[in-house]
């Protein structure tokens, strides 16, 4: 189970870099560089992404290899990336604010 836990935090971070850092295409539904409250912010997005993939890339590794911190660690990289989706937010970021709720709670179970 450990290692499906540490797995999916780092596809989890992953899927940040794929959505935040290329260019959105015109088809896009959204345009994830813009945020409802800020206008845009295709930079703090993408810097949002990949501190959110790094941190949630590094709590799973931390995860698969049972060291003390992953905790910690994790619950802030599912932060930052609420952070990330809060920014941006379209209905289609409610699963992923749920998925970084969820991701919270489990870990704090553990400590």
């Amino acid at each position: 189970m450990r290692w499906l836990a540490g797995l999916f935090l780092v596809a989890h971070g992953l899927v940040h870099l794929a959505i935040w850092l290329p260019r959105p295409d015109a088809k896009a539904p959204f345009d994830v560089g813009r945020s409802p409250f800020a206008g845009e912010v295709r930079r703090l997005a993408a810097a949002l992404a990949i501190a959110s993939a790094a941190v949630l890339g590094l709590g799973g590794l931390g995860v698969l290899v049972a060291a003390p911190w992953w905790i910690p660690v994790t619950v802030a990289g599912a932060g930052i990336s609420a952070a990330l989706l809060l920014l941006t937010f379209n209905p289609w970021w409610l699963i992923g604010l749920g998925i970084n709720a969820a991701i919270i709670v489990l870990a704090l179970q553990q400590g």
